[in-house]
C-alpha cells in the first residue's frame, strides 16, 4: 500500500477541531522530526475481546463496548476433556470427531466463554489449513442466538477468522450482525479491520476504513488509527503510516507506546536508522519510555545495518533503564554474529543466555544448531539438539538430520543412537531421521 492509498484515506477519520503536532520523520518528510507525538492505547492485531478489568482512560472510548461485554466464569470447566492437540491432525477420523465434541460442547454456555481454548484450537486448525473445520465450529455458534445478538461474542468471531486469514468470512459476519439485533459499533469494527489486517487485505484497507465512516456511521477510535498504522508499516509505506498518527494527533487521540513500537519497528527493519533514532527521541520527549520490544527492535536494525557492536552496547542502556532483555534480545544478537560466521561469540551469547534464567525458544535452536553443523561443531548441535527435544521443542528435521549426519562422519556413534531414539521417543515429532553410513 502506497502514498497513493493514503491519498484515499486522507480526510477519513477526520472528526475532532481538536490540534495536534506529529511530522514524519522519514528522509523526505524529516524536517521537524522533534514535534512527533505518537503513542497508542492497545495491542492491535493480536487484540483479544475481552472485558477489561477497568475502564480504559481513553477519549471517547465508546460506553457500550465496555459495559456491555460478557463475563468470562473465574473457574470455567470445559464440557469435555478434548484430545492431544498433536492428534488433531495426523489422524482425520480424531479431528472429526474433535469438532463433533467441541460443538457439543458449545451447548454448555460457560464452554463457549472460554476464549483461550477457542483461540488455541482455532490457531491450530489455521497451521494446518483444516479452514473448513474452523468454519464449521464458528457457523455453529450461530445457533444461539442471545449470544449472537451481543456485539462483543460477535466481535471475538471475527477475531478468530480474522486470525484464520479468513477475512471473506468475518465480513459475512458483520455484515449479518443487523439481522441477529446485533448492534455495530466501534468494537466489531475494530475487530473487522484486524481482520483485513491478518488477512493481508491490505488494499482493501482505504475502502474498508471509508465505508465503515460514511455508510454505517462508526466513528474511528484510537484501536481504529492503530489498525490502519499497522497495515501502512506492514506493506512499508511508513510515511502514510505517519501521516495517519498525525491525523489521529489531530482528531484529539493520545496514543503510546504501541504506536511507537509499530512505527519504529517499520523504520529499523528498513535500514532507516537515523529516522528511527530521530522518532525514538521524540517519544522520549513526550515521556514515553522505551520497553524491551522497542530495545529489540533498534537492536534488529543495527544489527541489519552491520553495527553489532552498537547493538551490544545497548545492553548496558536497558540494564541502566531497569528493562530486562528477554529471548527475543537474545536471538537477534545470536542472529547477528550467526551472520558473521563467529561461533565462539554466538556460543558465548548463548551462555549468556541461559546464565540469565532466559530460556531458549525455538528460534534460538533453529538458528544456532545449522551454524553449528556449517561449522563443523556437531558436539555442539547435539548438545543444543537434546536440550531443544527436552523442552519439547521441534527443533526442526534439518537441522536434526545436520547433526546426525556430522556425528556418523566424525565416528561419534553413541550421541549419533542416542539422538535417534530421542526423536523416536518423541510425542511431539512424527518423522524420523535417517542414518548414512
Amino acid at each position: 500500500m502506497s502514498s497513493a492509498a493514503y491519498s484515499r484515506l486522507h480526510g477519513i477519520f477526520k472528526s475532532s477541531t481538536a490540534t495536534g503536532t506529529v511530522a514524519p520523520t522519514s528522509a523526505s518528510t524529516s524536517t521537524s522530526a522533534a514535534s512527533t507525538t505518537i503513542t497508542t492505547t492497545k495491542k492491535i492485531v493480536k487484540e483479544k475481546i475481552k472485558r477489561p478489568k477497568k475502564t480504559p482512560a481513553v477519549p471517547t472510548a465508546p460506553a457500550a463496548a465496555v459495559t456491555t461485554i460478557i463475563a468470562r466464569p473465574k473457574n470455567e470447566n470445559l464440557a469435555f476433556q478434548p484430545l492431544p492437540m498433536t492428534q488433531l491432525t495426523t489422524s482425520l477420523g480424531n479431528l472429526k470427531s474433535f469438532i463433533e465434541q467441541f460443538k457439543r460442547a458449545s451447548n454448555l454456555g460457560p464452554f463457549r466463554y472460554s476464549h483461550k481454548y477457542y483461540d488455541d484450537v482455532v490457531s491450530h486448525l489455521a497451521r494446518h489449513k483444516q479452514h473448513s473445520y474452523i468454519t464449521e465450529i464458528l457457523e455453529h455458534q450461530k445457533r444461539y442466538e442471545t449470544d449472537m445478538s451481543k456485539e462483543p461474542f460477535v466481535a471475538r468471531l471475527i477475531n478468530l477468522y480474522g486470525k484464520s486469514r479468513m477475512y471473506d468470512n468475518a465480513r459475512k459476519l458483520f455484515d449479518e450482525m443487523p439481522e441477529r439485533n446485533c448492534p455495530r459499533t466501534v468494537l466489531s469494527a475494530n475487530a473487522l479491520l484486524t481482520a483485513c489486517v491478518n488477512s493481508n487485505r491490505f488494499n482493501e484497507m482505504p475502502e474498508l476504513v471509508k465505508e465503515l465512516r460514511e455508510e454505517f456511521s462508526i466513528d474511528p477510535d484510537d484501536v481504529s488509527y492503530n489498525i490502519v498504522i499497522k497495515a501502512f508499516c506492514e506493506t512499508d509505506a511508513i510515511d502514510s503510516a505517519l501521516l495517519v498518527a498525525n491525523e489521529m494527533e489531530k482528531s484529539g487521540f493520545k496514543c503510546n507506546l504501541y504506536t511507537y513500537n509499530t512505527i519504529l519497528d517499520a523504520l529499523y527493519r528498513n535500514g532507516k536508522i537515523s529516522e528511527g533514532d530521530n522518532l525514538w527521541e521524540a517519544m522520549k520527549s513526550k515521556d514515553v519510555n522505551p520497553d524491551v520490544r522497542t530495545y529489540n527492535t533498534k537492536i534488529r536494525g543495527l544489527i541489519i545495518d552491520k553495527k553489532i557492536t552498537e547493538a551490544i552496547g545497548l545492553l548496558d542502556e536497558m540494564k541502566n533503564k531497569g528493562v530486562v532483555p528477554d529471548v527475543y534480545t537474545y536471538n537477534a544478537l545470536i542472529h547477528g554474529f550467526v551472520k558473521e560466521n563467529d561461533l565462539v561469540e554466538v556460543k558465548k551469547w548463548y551462555a549468556k543466555m541461559v546464565e540469565n534464567g532466559i530460556v531458549p525458544d525455538s528460534v534460538t535452536f533453529r538458528i544456532i544448531i545449522p551454524f553449528a553443523s556449517r561449522m563443523g561443531d556437531y558436539k555442539f548441535g547435539f548438545e543444543l539438539s537434546k536440550k531443544g527435544l527436552g523442552l519439547k521443542i521441534n527443533v526442526g528435521k534439518l537441522s536434526l538430520q545436520g547433526v546426525l549426519d556430522g556425528l556418523v562422519k566424525m565416528s561419534a556413534i553413541d550421541e549419533a543412537k542416542e539422538l535417534v531414539e530421542l526423536v523416536k521417543a518423541s510425542d511431539f515429532i512424527f518423522y524420523k531421521l535417517k542414518v548414512f553410513k
